[in-house]
């Protein structure tokens, strides 16, 4: 009877592993053929979210792109891929595993380019048209709103811009806009703020004395609170980054840094000259030497690097595995390993920021914002920011 209670345990184990294993998986690599195109497909959770990066090459022509998609962390999800070449336009459309919505990806000439590159193009409006698959469309409804011209409707649901406007922050929202006030006075310069996965965070650096308030506001609830520090941080300090709700700070005079966890309103001291400083390269903690930590500031992103092999741009800035980079008027994307996107062009682009795989651009005195299913789009005119820009908006999502 024991042995036979044992065998029955020993099946049970064997039937769930596969179950376990499919809980358990985080990320893997597979390569597979369809239709005459070699594709690496890779898949990876984070955050709860579920991505397929796709390279596909049949002779000459590469594809590459990323798919945003829960299919129960299935693998070679590909099935069909229909090709459809018109002029010097070729496009593909892959068909998957379980149902998603049709997409299209094309190459103009040599090089892949985004919908919005070709939404002019009449080649890929009559293929749009024959294969049925919607395009978006920029909205130029617009509305007032606090010295303001918002459009409104190009902005993402959950998602915000926000805008300093030197006593509190403006909020633009697709429904709604709001205005929350942090101070009493003018802050115009050496503005340190920046915005967490649930908050807008400003710390108050005009004391000669020291950081002592940290202006919060919560983006999900409407919510404003100020902490109070038990432990002064000197003026000169700054924001290395953000991993979720907590924030880095560095103190440069007395050469600490800290976390801040705006949720528990709680101040520690992370790094200083014995135990070395934490920096965040490819979503991982690393320690660097006094020595190595202090000769420039350090950043979590927006660092520029140089890679020649990518583009001869002096402004590389790389997010997770992708380089996004400007070449005059055209922005391109390329995946580690894979083929460069070239993805929108926009002239006379003063500054221009990655959040989590989104273009915030700044022209003039107008920002835009661009996302790969969406295309460009035009967000807010603000005459302010025409001449002060520095660190006054950002992107909330």
């Amino acid at each position: 009877m024991k042995k036979y209670k044992q065998y029955i345990i020993t099946i049970i184990i064997i039937m769930m592993l596969p179950i376990l294993y499919k809980a358990f998986l985080k990320e893997r690599e597979t390569s597979y053929k369809v239709d005459g195109y070699d594709i690496k497909e890779s898949f990876l959770v984070k955050n709860k979210n579920h991505q397929y990066t796709f390279f596909m090459k049949k002779g000459k022509e590469e594809y590459s792109y990323i798919l945003k998609a829960d299919l129960h962390k299935k693998g070679k999800i590909i099935t069909n891929i229909k090709t459809i070449k018109k002029n010097d336009l070729t496009c593909i459309i892959p068909t998957y595993r379980e149902n998603q919505e049709k997409q299209i990806y094309c190459r103009k000439g040599n090089i892949q380019v985004s919908n919005e590159m070709l939404k002019e193009n009449e080649d890929f409006q009559k293929i749009m048209k024959k294969e049925k698959i919607k395009g978006s469309k920029e909205s130029e409804t617009k509305q007032d709103y606090k010295n303001l011209i918002v459009y409104s409707n190009n902005i993402p649901h959950d998602q915000a811009i926000i805008l300093w406007d030197y006593k509190g922050i403006i909020i633009l929202e697709r429904n709604k806009n709001s205005y929350q006030k942090f101070l009493d006075y003018d802050l115009y310069d050496n503005l340190m703020a920046t915005t967490t996965k649930r908050y807008y965070v400003m710390f108050e650096n005009t004391s000669v004395n020291g950081i002592e308030k940290v202006h919060c506001y919560d983006l999900k609830k409407g919510k404003y609170k100020v902490i109070t520090l038990k432990d002064k941080i000197e003026k000169n300090s700054y924001i290395n980054g953000v991993v979720g709700d907590i924030i880095y700070i560095t103190d440069q005079k007395k050469k600490k840094q800290y976390t801040l966890n705006v949720k528990k309103e709680e101040l520690l001291e992370v790094g200083n000259p014995e135990n070395g400083y934490i920096i965040i390269k490819d979503n991982q903690k690393e320690t660097m030497k006094i020595t190595d930590f202090f000769p420039k500031k350090q950043f979590f992103t927006g660092n520029p690097v140089k890679n020649k092999k990518i583009s001869e741009s002096e402004n590389i800035q790389l997010e997770e595995n992708i380089y996004y980079f400007q070449e005059s008027n055209s922005f391109y994307s390329q995946i580690k390993g894979m083929n460069r996107v070239e993805q929108f062009n926009l002239e006379n682009v003063v500054e221009w920021k990655i959040k989590e795989k989104e273009w915030i651009l700044l022209q003039d005195d107008t920002l835009y914002l661009y996302q790969e299913d969406l295309g460009l789009r035009k967000i807010v005119e603000y005459n302010e920011l025409k001449y002060n820009y520095q660190n006054i908006y950002d992107l909330w999502k």
